[in-house]
């Protein structure tokens, strides 16, 4: 019988890896993959902080009391995943864009201490941080809409445009910069912040705004949020960056909700921030679903 040509041709080329195999001789294996090599920045809510209430530790990139975390995160959780290899945390709860005389370091001075460490280089594949909140003065715009018991919340109102601002001159742009000059082949990940309060309406508040601000601050309080993450967006898309939205995460689980992912009691200073659930299934799903780390390996 006569076999069409490409049988033939394949029928040849079998015949030869057979005969390559029986001859003892080895075939080529495939290239083992390295994991991405990833590097964490930013301010509290990159640090963990509230993750393990009321638990508070110094990092140890610093060695200062002024750069605080808390553990373990999502940052964390990424680190366990085969495809990255986390070489350095160097958020710290506090931090800002901008130049500040806390003493905590800026994101431009954690990602120069990430350098000089070794950590932040042109093979760190994978750099992750949130930032922006401490730049609007997050702390005392909450405080604002708490005190607010106008119909309207009209102070509420003042205090979320000036933030959002304040959220329009946030260097976005100069920060990407700067860690693209450290890591010019680095996917660089700004991470946005969830909405921190039930509004009323939705089907799991318990109370909205939580008993900290009426209804109504807290709904112009939530659209503030929204606002800084939107102008944190159009700046990181336009440095180049990657923006991921965290907030559809938390929907349902805000302050105030039958099933809140916040702190909110004694522990004072991580109120309002994220529980460790809060970090392993808001944050921690958003990044892996808008990043894709395992696609940022290479061969």
């Amino acid at each position: 019988m006569q076999f069409p040509s490409a049988c033939r041709r394949s029928a040849a080329a079998f015949a030869a890896v057979t005969a390559v195999i029986l001859s003892g001789a080895s075939t080529p294996a495939f290239a083992a993959q390295d994991p991405v090599k990833y590097v964490n920045l930013g301010d509290s809510f990159s640090a963990g902080w509230g993750s393990l209430a009321p638990t508070a530790a110094v990092n140890p990139a610093f060695g200062s009391p002024a750069c605080l975390h808390g553990g373990p995160d999502d940052v964390a959780l990424l680190d366990q995943l085969q495809s990255v290899a986390l070489t350095g945390d160097y958020a710290c709860a506090g931090a800002t864009v901008g130049a500040t005389t806390s003493g905590i370091p800026t994101i431009a001075q954690q990602a120069a201490k990430a350098s000089l460490d070794g950590a932040l280089n042109s093979t760190t594949g994978l750099v992750t941080l949130t930032a922006g909140g401490n730049d609007v003065n997050f702390g005392q715009i909450i405080a604002a809409c708490a005190a607010d018991t106008s119909p309207q919340a009209t102070g509420c109102q003042a205090a979320t445009a000036y933030g959002v601002q304040l959220a329009n001159g946030v260097d976005v742009a100069g920060t990407v910069g700067t860690i693209r000059g450290y890591a010019a082949n680095a996917k660089i990940a700004w991470l946005g912040y969830p909405r921190l309060f039930a509004t009323a309406g939705e089907s799991t508040t318990v109370i909205a705004g939580g008993g900290v601000m009426s209804a109504a601050a807290a709904a112009v309080f939530d659209k503030g949020t929204d606002q800084l993450n939107a102008a944190l967006a159009a700046k990181a898309r336009n440095a180049g960056a990657q923006f991921v939205d965290v907030a559809p995460k938390f929907n349902g689980h805000e302050i105030g909700s039958s099933a809140s992912w916040f702190n909110l009691g004694q522990y004072t200073q991580f109120n309002f921030h994220p529980t460790a659930d809060g970090y392993s299934q808001g944050y921690y799903p958003a990044m892996v679903s808008s990043i894709k780390p395992s696609q940022l390996v290479k061969g």
